[in-house]
């Protein structure tokens, strides 16, 4: 029987599923440089406080100059809808009316995150195409959940080539109740077939694990590095450090 092996211990998940920022991608590599051109577009669509870059910033979790991102924050564990809802907030109190703060918000974002700026910064997290070339090679199945939107998470997955790889992509718009709700993996293994006592789930944040022990996943898998090992060692079955030691 197919299975995956962590720290000598084998596993036989039916799907094998996966967050997306943090996990499949390199969260900092990947983001710090566009939240930069996001904040940037942002700014050159109002006339801005000295203090609003990094308001804004501050707002999200997110900072720039320091290379650190809050994995606590709004922007690690929010949905895309959350994100422009913080930062629209940051605008209006800046005194911009509710409605122009969020226009000015979503026609930056369309600049920012629906073109050639949001793939040019898209990194892989290391190990990750080759996990599941892997993981195809074996029959067994990959998926992604994410709280990003299905159609810009699927944009992301063709421009780092591992779209042809995963089996079904589901985002916050799929389903009634995004992370820490179980609702992703229960649809990911509906469409399989599949008990979540069948599937794997590997990501990076609480909201992850918290999803995964709310589906009462096979195994539930931490990867380090948005957050500590320890904290992530409390809310899952395994912490691993590097997608490299699924095997």
């Amino acid at each position: 029987m197919a299975h995956i092996e962590i720290f000598g211990k084998h596993y036989d998940p039916g799907v094998v599923i996966f967050d997306k920022d943090g996990t499949l991608l390199d969260f900092k590599a990947t983001w710090l440089g566009i939240i930069r051109e996001l904040i940037s577009a942002i700014m050159r669509r109002v006339h801005p406080s000295e203090t609003l870059s990094y308001g804004l910033q501050k707002a999200l979790g997110v900072f720039i100059d320091e290379r650190a991102i809050d994995g606590g924050g709004p922007f690690a564990m929010g949905t895309a809808e959350e994100v422009n809802t913080v930062l629209a907030g940051c605008l209006y109190h800046e005194g911009l009316r509710w409605d122009k703060a969020q226009a000015v918000v979503k026609n930056a974002e369309q600049e920012v995150l629906k073109g050639p700026i949001r793939s040019r910064n898209l990194c892989p997290a290391k190990g990750g195409i080759e996990l599941l070339e892997r993981l195809k090679a074996r029959g067994i199945r990959t998926a992604l959940a994410t709280n990003d939107n299905q159609a810009d998470a699927q944009g992301d997955m063709q421009a780092i080539g591992a779209l042809p790889l995963l089996d079904l992509v589901v985002g916050a718009d799929s389903v009634r109740r995004t992370k820490p709700a179980p609702d992703m993996i229960l649809l990911i293994c509906e469409r399989f077939g599949l008990s979540p006592h069948q599937a794997a789930m590997v990501g990076d944040t609480l909201m992850d694990a918290q999803m995964g022990r709310n589906a009462r996943v096979m195994v539930n898998i931490g990867l380090s590095g948005t957050l500590s090992r320890s904290e992530l060692a409390a809310h899952t079955d395994v912490v691993i450090e590097s997608l490299d030691q699924i095997r």
